[in-house]
């Protein structure tokens, strides 16, 4: 299967499953492969990395038509990347507008909410999603508690907040992967976490109308307390991925980490990394590939 992205999905009761979305054709449908704790996972990642396809108008993949490799570093090839209707909204601030007049319309009438997120290592990240999946976009990053901060009718508008609120000192836009490994064995409660946004919030009193700000607890999502030892890193940047194994039993995810087990040792993956590449489930298990692993412990 391609991987073309990590996903989470809400279920019935307030409830979320996870995995990753693949192309297993190119002329079908987007495949969501379901990754439950418990599950036994033996994939074998195969370079190298391949263009992952384009965003339509509607926001929906569609696949490379050429399948060539993605640019150096990138996900998409130099062709995909030029049509993908998405790529303008990513790193919008809210002062110019360089999508698609269908796209913007879009985006004028569509509802957003500005929130606050709270990690355990007490990062405050500022950031924008429309109303209607807030909760999903909270849980995709991996947060650890999160509050609406404002409701705006508009993506510009938005967004503008948001880069406004950013820049305040106490608080980021952007938590890097590492950080959020860093801190998977970090616990933070509710009452300090609460403390640290109505700090933040109290020093935005010319910025956002004065409400009531509830912060919601995360952490009964991500099925991460039977954690005893500190989940080693599975890849690093440096490494080729090509050959590489990830191997074990799925323990949970955070946002698009996922920790695995193998015996009492615990190793965790930013599935991001998988993102362009093919993975095989059928290949021979090679254990060496996870020597390394014991060597640590």
């Amino acid at each position: 299967m391609h991987i073309v992205n990590v996903t989470w999905r809400p279920t019935e009761n307030n409830a979320f499953e996870h995995g990753v979305l693949s192309w297993m054709e190119a002329e079908e449908p987007l495949k969501f492969t379901r990754l439950s704790p418990g599950d036994k996972l033996s994939w074998t990642i195969v370079g190298p990395r391949m263009c992952i396809g384009s965003r339509n108008e509607a926001g929906r993949l569609v696949p490379c038509p050429e399948h060539i490799a993605s640019r150096p570093r990138q996900v998409r090839c130099g062709s995909c990347a030029a049509v993908d209707s998405m790529d303008p909204c990513i790193r919008c601030t809210g002062r110019i507008c360089n999508a698609s007049e269908e796209r913007r319309t879009r985006c004028e009438e569509t509802d957003y909410v500005v929130y606050l997120a709270v990690f355990n290592d007490q990062t405050l990240k500022v950031g924008v999603s429309t109303t209607k999946r807030v909760r999903t976009r909270w849980v995709e990053q991996g947060a650890d508690f999160a509050a609406v901060l404002a409701e705006i009718r508009g993506g510009r508008a938005a967004r503008r907040l948001e880069d406004l609120i950013g820049r305040r000192r106490g608080a980021t836009k952007q938590v890097r992967t590492q950080r959020k490994i860093s801190s998977l064995m970090t616990q933070l409660n509710l009452t300090r976490a609460e403390e640290l946004a109505k700090r933040f919030i109290s020093s935005l009193p010319e910025v956002l109308p004065e409400r009531e700000v509830q912060l919601e607890d995360l952490s009964m999502y991500y099925n991460l307390d039977s954690l005893t030892a500190r989940p080693l890193p599975w890849h690093k940047r440096s490494e080729p991925m090509d050959g590489m194994q990830l191997l074990g039993d799925v323990v949970g995810m955070k946002g698009s980490l996922l920790v695995t087990r193998i015996g009492s040792a615990f190793t965790v993956a930013n599935l991001k990394q998988l993102v362009g590449y093919t993975v095989d489930s059928d290949s021979p298990v090679r254990m060496v590939t996870q020597s390394g692993l014991l060597d640590y412990i």
